[in-house]
Formats: C-alpha cells, sequence, structure tokens
C-alpha cells in the first residue's frame, strides 16, 4: 500500500494515508490492488497507495509516556478501493530524553483511527522511528512502520501492515502542511475492495453547424456514468452541455468518482462548422 498525504491547510485533493495509514492509510493519489478475472471487484486484500493532505499544530496535544513533545494532526485525502479518508491524532515525540544521542529525538508509537465516509474506520497503531535530528522529527522525512489492528463497519476484522512517511512545511503559528506516504497491505475478511472505475455513456464527439453568421452555438448534450458497485455516479464536464461552443474543434473533458475514490476521465470533441 502505498499513501500520500496532501495538507495545504489542508490543501484540497488531496490522496488515506493508511494514507493517513493516502492516494491519502490519496491522492489523502489511487490503490492499486489485485484484480479478479471476469470481476469488478478485488479480493479481501487491498495494495494500497494514496495520498492525504496532513496539518499539524505543534504543542497541541497531551503529552503521554516519554513523551516531551506533541503535535496534533489532521489529515483527509482519498483511497482507491476505500473512498474519502479523514483522521485526527496526537503525533508523539522524544526531544531530548536521552533515548537517542545529544540534539536528536524520535517519533513516538501512537494510534491512528481513519475514518471512511459512510462505511466505517480503521484503527492503525505506528512504531517508534529510528533517532533523527529535532527538525526532521518535527516536520519532514520521518519514517515509521505501522500495524493495523482492527476496524468498524464492514472494516471490522480489518489487518495489514506497512511503512508511513510524512514530509511537513512548518509555517506561522507552528502549523505544519504537507504529505504523508503510506505503503502497505489491507485485509479484510470477507469483505471485496471495489477498485473498478465508473464508465461513460453518451461521450461521443459529434458536429453542429451554426447558424448563418453566428460565431458561437450553443451545444447540449447529456454524459451518464454507472458504477459496478455504486449504480449510477455524477458527472461533471467541463464545459458543461449547453454551452456556447466556438467555431472549430472544442474538447470537452468529463469526470465521475464512485465511492470507493475510483476516479474515470473521458473525453469527445464538439466539432462547430459555419454555415455556408
Amino acid at each position: 500500500m502505498r499513501i500520500l498525504f496532501r495538507r495545504g491547510g489542508l490543501r484540497p485533493g488531496l490522496p488515506w494515508v493508511l494514507v493517513a495509514v493516502a492516494a491519502g492509510l490519496a491522492s489523502l493519489a489511487g490503490i492499486a490492488a489485485s484484480p479478479v478475472a471476469g470481476s469488478t471487484v478485488a479480493t479481501g486484500t487491498l495494495e494500497m497507495k494514496a495520498s492525504l493532505d496532513v496539518a499539524s499544530q505543534l504543542s497541541n496535544c497531551k503529552l503521554v509516556g516519554v513523551a516531551t513533545d506533541c503535535a496534533s494532526r489532521d489529515v483527509a485525502g482519498s483511497i482507491r478501493g476505500l473512498g474519502r479518508v479523514t483522521g485526527s491524532y496526537d503525533y508523539e515525540m522524544d526531544l531530548g530524553s536521552g533515548a537517542c544521542e545529544s540534539g536528536l529525538g524520535k517519533a513516538l508509537s501512537y494510534p491512528i483511527r481513519l475514518e471512511v465516509a459512510g462505511k466505517g474506520a480503521i484503527d492503525v497503531v505506528t512504531t517508534e522511528a529510528a533517532c533523527a535530528d529535532f527538525v526532521s522529527v518535527r516536520t519532514q522525512t520521518q519514517t515509521q512502520a505501522f500495524t493495523v489492528t482492527g476496524g468498524t463497519g464492514i472494516y471490522a476484522g480489518a489487518s495489514g501492515s506497512g511503512t508511513l512517511q510524512r514530509s511537513l512545511v512548518a509555517s506561522m503559528g507552528d502549523i505544519g502542511q504537507g504529505i504523508e506516504t503510506w505503503k502497505g497491505t489491507l485485509t479484510v475478511p470477507g469483505l471485496k475492495f471495489d477498485v473498478v472505475r465508473p464508465t461513460f455513456v453518451g461521450a461521443k464527439s459529434r458536429t453542429v453547424v451554426a447558424p448563418r453568421h453566428a460565431k458561437r452555438v450553443r451545444v447540449k448534450f447529456v454524459v451518464a456514468a454507472t458504477d459496478a458497485v455504486d449504480g449510477r455516479v455524477p458527472v461533471t464536464c467541463l464545459p458543461r452541455s449547453a454551452t456556447r461552443f466556438s467555431i472549430g474543434r472544442n474538447r470537452v473533458h468529463c469526470s465521475a468518482t464512485d465511492t470507493s475514490a475510483n476516479a474515470a476521465t473521458v473525453s469527445f470533441k464538439v466539432t462547430v462548422r459555419q454555415h455556408r
């Protein structure tokens, strides 16, 4: 599983690193899963890669155990095979207690709960990171392993493991914004993950003739998308139907995403000819 988190306060778009533990356990990029021949779903094990946005507020949480500093973090993004994922957790750090050499510290173990919109949650626990300089521990490329310890809703009995790497940039007010990249495997007994993109109907190129002396003409079209699991899903097209298209060739781009974050795109041409 590979998960990427992006945050621009949280930056939109984003990548569950689980994702978060994303795409981001985002885009928090898509998640690849082993397809089943002749099936519209994957098996009960999902290889994830996602990108999730993350925002971190330092010194804004309760210290636990040997932690000398912590940060309250929020993550958000989409993971293909899961859907829209959000999470909040306390990032615990040991900065100078003596466990590492002078001037070095490390990220400690802490739990993360990833909420998948409308489906349930996935629980994750990280392990301690290696010793590094304080700046790296707080904001930059720290890597931690994680273990999936269970879940709720359709993810009850979830298991899996992987690694999580973060990269944040500190800004005013101690807010760190950036991404968390997760790689690993998620297994849920009896659950088949949907990793198939929606399909389109009506996205066909067409030619229209503009009225005499007109330089543009209004063109209407209907594009629909269907998903094997969700059924009909919303479609967004740019330019939209009923837009006035100029003389010549114009391209329309359409997109659709199902509830498991499987995104599909299609394009077609609208050619407008002058009246002769």
